[in-house]
């Protein structure tokens, strides 16, 4: 079976700029990504998706294979689904799809063999995302309403404890993989389809990278992991 990675990396970024390709802790954001996705030695190839061709020859010196995507795809406000559809109209020699967006840069190479692994395991039939706990339970999620007060959305649940134990556990999609046939993506509303496997990693490995903080925070874990 063929599967490629896909690696979308746009040039503009709302918050930090440059950030796929601003230098973390000695190299840019996106090389963590290109190289954990190598080191896992399950894709016949790996590609960035990209509108820039700064981020792709960038990406060449990592050992990506580029892809220089229409530039209507390169705003904002376009969702990843699009350009991984648009991708998939070019490559009719594969199977399978693995999208990995840079901006999980501590995912490792167990990370991505592990959910490939997973995915195998039930036939490549069934779509896939990487997933983490959500640092606070949603149980105690709160909204300002109209009076201008702080509500409990979950009022029953939010009625029973104020503590972040003893609720029961959800998660969100941590942004490191998603894997499912070309078929499937073809499928798929968004990003990560419905009801996907879910692939669980440690919140430690799943830090996503959006804002300013974040950036400093994953430097800061990379640098202390170097020393």
């Amino acid at each position: 079976m063929s599967c490629y990675a896909v690696v979308p990396a746009r040039a503009g970024s709302n918050r930090i700029l440059s950030k796929n390709i601003k230098e973390l802790n000695g190299y840019p954001l996106i090389y963590y990504t290109i190289k954990t996705a190598i080191e896992a030695d399950i894709f016949d190839e790996v590609y960035v998706n990209s509108d820039s061709e700064t981020i792709l020859d960038i990406s060449v010196m990592y050992g990506a294979s580029p892809y220089r995507r229409p530039e209507e795809l390169g705003s904002g406000s376009v969702f990843v689904i699009d350009v991984v559809k648009n991708m998939l109209s070019s490559f009719a020699n594969h199977d399978y799809v693995a999208v990995l967006l840079p901006t999980c840069p501590l995912r490792n190479s167990s990370d991505l063999r592990g959910a490939y692994s997973l995915f195998e395991d039930n036939e490549y039939s069934i779509p896939l995302a990487s997933v983490t706990d959500f640092d606070t339970p949603i149980q105690l999620a709160q909204f300002i309403n109209d009076s201008g007060r702080l509500e409990p959305f979950f009022k029953e649940d939010y009625k029973k404890s104020t503590r972040s134990v003893g609720h029961s556990s959800f998660y969100r999609f941590n942004e490191a993989v998603v894997i499912d046939s070309v078929a499937g993506f073809y499928e798929h509303s968004n990003l990560i389809g419905d009801n996907p496997l879910p692939y669980y990693m440690p919140p430690e490995r799943s830090l996503m990278i959006d804002y300013m903080y974040q950036f400093d925070l994953v430097e800061a874990i990379l640098k202390n992991a170097s020393k």
